[in-house]
């Protein structure tokens, strides 16, 4: 997918879309000058009418695992 630089409330670089990103989804962003680059999502930090905006990375960064809980007082161990 296709996107555009946009500078976000904290000073940094990130993109701004037209579809619905996902976390480590892979954009082409196009310059000025027609020089592209390839980005990752990291975290959407404004959703409106028709667009998004996105922190973005050069890598995809690892998304780790939510491990749950046990629940109870049931031991996963063996008793013996």
């Amino acid at each position: 997918m296709d996107g555009t630089w946009y500078k976000l409330k904290d000073g940094t670089r990130g993109v701004k879309i037209r579809h619905d990103g996902q976390p480590g989804e892979q954009v082409t962003v196009t310059k000025k000058k027609g020089d592209s680059k390839q980005v990752f999502l990291n975290e959407r930090v404004a959703k409106f009418e028709g667009a998004q905006l996105w922190s973005i990375s050069d890598a995809p960064i690892p998304r780790q695992a939510s491990v749950a809980a046990p629940v109870g007082e049931h031991s996963i161990e063996e008793p013996f």
